[in-house]
């Protein structure tokens, strides 16, 4: 079956410029978008988003695409909300440990924690990288404001280490944070376990050096 246009298309939906063009109200509806999620989630892992289509994600999810479309009007639109769930799985994965007071461990343990936390949901969800990367690629200020709520976590985070820093140096901080901590891992994932190891120590080494001067006092770093 020939892949349908409307893969290609960039631009918002007919209906909005919202991921969903209906969202469901009924269990049976919610059900059948998760279903195209993960069927999307299988595909973009094994093919990348450029070569994953609408045909393939619905043959996928044991649908039509005509179903499919009832949902999402492109395929940009189920990039945008597998990004927004992976977004709030990793900002759940943080939030907990936030609760369990990774803000005053001595900061090289906290920045292994996220780092290893981090490797591991790449792992476990190989579509992640590809759908961070369209994502932050998109010239849409909605699409990549979607990425903006992990850094909002990791700001918070460094706030509850140094009250004294300011807001805008502190959100500089967690944006550099972050993005170098998601292109180091997504490359650790792509070497050997043994590299992987390494890759992830030199990268914990380089973001503790990076915040001590600001968030590890002397007896604690």
């Amino acid at each position: 079956m020939a892949a349908n246009p409307t893969d290609a298309q960039d631009g918002p939906g007919p209906t909005g410029s919202g991921p969903v063009r209906r969202p469901p109200v009924q269990d049976r509806g919610r059900r059948r978008v998760e279903q195209i999620l993960d069927a999307a989630a299988e595909v973009i892992g094994e093919m990348g988003v450029d070569n994953a289509t609408t045909n393939m994600i619905a043959a996928r999810a044991s649908t039509s695409v005509g179903v499919l479309y009832r949902f999402f009007p492109h395929k940009r639109a189920i990039i945008e909300m597998l990004a927004m769930r992976y977004v709030h799985e990793t900002e759940q994965i943080l939030s907990r440990q936030e609760q369990a007071g990774i803000a005053v461990w001595p900061l090289r343990q906290a920045v292994e924690w996220v780092l290893h936390a981090l490797t591991d949901f790449h792992q476990a969800h190989p579509a992640y990288q590809h759908v961070y990367r369209a994502v932050r690629g998109s010239s849409s200020p909605e699409s990549t404001a979607l990425l903006d709520h992990t850094r909002v976590v990791v700001d918070r985070l460094l706030a509850l280490r140094a009250r004294h820093v300011l807001p805008q140096d502190r959100e500089w901080h967690a944006t550099t944070v972050v993005e170098a901590a998601h292109a180091l891992v997504v490359q650790a994932c792509a070497l050997t376990p043994d590299k992987r190891v390494r890759l992830i120590e030199e990268t914990a080494l380089m973001l503790t050096r990076y915040l001590t001067p600001d968030y590890a006092p002397s007896d604690r770093a």
